[in-house]
């Protein structure tokens, strides 16, 4: 980690495991595998081209979020969050894309739709949303 990296919220993974403002966004491993760094082109790689889910921490209201790309209509939604946990990151619990419904259903995208151009949180663009978010997973 470098040192000089920001920290933006302490104790993010655990106690004295901060989350720090390079972690957010694409990661490099994310972008060699794409083979770019157009954050609308790893993305479409990924979700749409690949069919992988997506989960993911966005600073901006402090929420989990995942993309289910298995199913059509595609489910994005909002992770219902276990606030008996001290550390964010554990406040995700055991939560998993496959498990949409649990969650509050923000869209569900046509199959013949852009899940880029259709979602917006917080009225933000999906590319300023993941810019400011800590990639959970993609699977």
């Amino acid at each position: 980690m470098n040192n000089k990296s920001k920290i933006l919220i302490p104790n993010f993974f655990g106690i004295n495991e901060p989350l720090y403002a390079n972690q957010l966004g694409w990661s490099p491993m994310h972008r060699k595998a794409t083979k770019t760094s157009v954050s609308r082109k790893i993305f479409e790689i990924y979700v749409e081209d690949w069919g992988r889910n997506i989960v993911f921490y966005y600073l901006g209201d402090g929420n989990f979020y995942g993309i289910h790309s298995e199913n059509c209509p595609t489910p994005v939604f909002r992770f219902k969050k276990d606030m008996s946990e001290p550390i964010i990151y554990q406040q995700l619990g055991t939560g998993d894309t496959h498990n949409y419904d649990e969650g509050e259903i923000l869209y569900l995208i046509p199959c013949d739709q852009k899940i880029w151009d259709v979602v917006k949180i917080d009225g933000r663009s999906l590319e300023d949303v993941l810019q400011n978010s800590y990639i959970v997973n993609i699977g």
